[in-house]
């Protein structure tokens, strides 16, 4: 498993998606008498994992430049940014 700081928040996302989904299970049983409490339950879970998903695509639109700077210091060469200047 990668342990770089980005992976790791990506696996985070994924645990906090995975316990939602757990989370929901027992609460769909006593909501799927309620309409209500059903569309609350089933809303709420979807609102939930959307999220988590949005914050994870805007880490990784935060994250491109740095790994791209980070590549133009560490390649020969120069990375994108450099190629760019030329």
């Amino acid at each position: 498993m990668n342990t770089d700081a980005h992976s790791l928040k990506g696996h985070g996302y994924l645990v906090s998606i995975v316990s939602v989904l757990l989370l929901a299970i027992p609460a769909f049983k006593g909501a799927k008498d309620s309409s209500v409490m059903l569309v609350c339950l089933l809303a709420g879970a979807i609102f939930s994992i959307a999220g988590m998903g949005l914050r994870w695509m805007a880490d990784r639109k935060t994250q491109e430049p740095i790994d791209e700077a980070q590549g133009e210091n560490s390649a020969p060469g120069g990375g994108k940014l450099a190629r760019e200047a030329r």
